[in-house]
């Protein structure tokens, strides 16, 4: 009839235990190239066949999930462009993604340049310290640099085009520069960084949090060596 019938898995599916609709992206012809023969739908997450499980993740949080589709049935007035056109239609939605995660993916940098002006270590004052002011100073060019990259994309979008690999440029600076500080910050505080305790931790633990919570960001939307791959190309 008019439906499609759906079988797979995908895995990384972020908000998935809580999201009411999905993205789909589907093989519909097995016997083309790579690039072709993909179909884009979206799908009620409560449908029949659909089974979700949630990922815990290393900081306690479980924001990835597991998707199942056993025969899972989709009307094609579900479908998001042309059968076979699927590949054109997940450019558009990863270019979005990108955009929307490295134009708003905390980087951490106001967070430690704050951390470094209230710390006091063995040699005095963190922000005194030549190595933290020299770090602190590439972390704020950096931060600059994603500000003004992510206002192109802004631009962009206001012409009426479509987000471009510039959002791949932001993610691929944003998630490790959010690793570096994180950990940065947590050599800084020495054997104190044991403490995970808002109670008890410095700065209420949350480059704890950050450290184990950044290694995501370099996969949420594509990996780092993909993303190099897109802004070679």
């Amino acid at each position: 009839g008019d439906d499609w019938i759906i079988n797979g898995q995908k895995i990384w599916t972020s908000g998935a235990h809580y999201s009411d609709f999905g993205l789909l992206i589907t093989r519909t012809d097995p016997n083309v190239p790579k690039h072709k023969g993909l179909t884009m739908f979206f799908l009620d997450m409560k449908s029949p066949g659909v089974e979700v499980k949630p990922i815990k993740q290393a900081n306690g949080m479980q924001e990835f999930n597991e998707v199942f589709f056993t025969n899972v049935r989709i009307p094609d007035s579900q479908r998001l462009g042309e059968v076979g056109d699927g590949w054109n239609v997940s450019l558009t939605t990863l270019m979005n993604e990108r955009m929307s995660i490295g134009a708003r993916l905390a980087t951490g940098f106001p967070e430690i340049f704050a951390f470094c002006n209230d710390l006091v270590t063995e040699n005095g004052p963190a922000i005194d310290d030549p190595a933290v002011r020299s770090k602190l100073a590439n972390w704020a060019v950096k931060a600059s640099g994603l500000k003004y990259t992510s206002y192109r994309s802004i631009s962009a979008l206001s012409k009426g085009q479509r987000p471009g690999p510039e959002n791949s440029i932001g993610k691929l600076v944003a998630g490790p520069m959010l690793q570096d500080i994180a950990a940065f910050a947590m050599d800084l505080e020495g054997a104190a960084g044991v403490f995970t305790d808002p109670a008890e931790a410095e700065a209420g633990g949350s480059f704890q949090a950050m450290l184990l919570g950044s290694p995501s960001m370099r996969i949420a939307g594509g990996t780092d060596e993909i993303l190099r791959n897109i802004i070679a190309e």
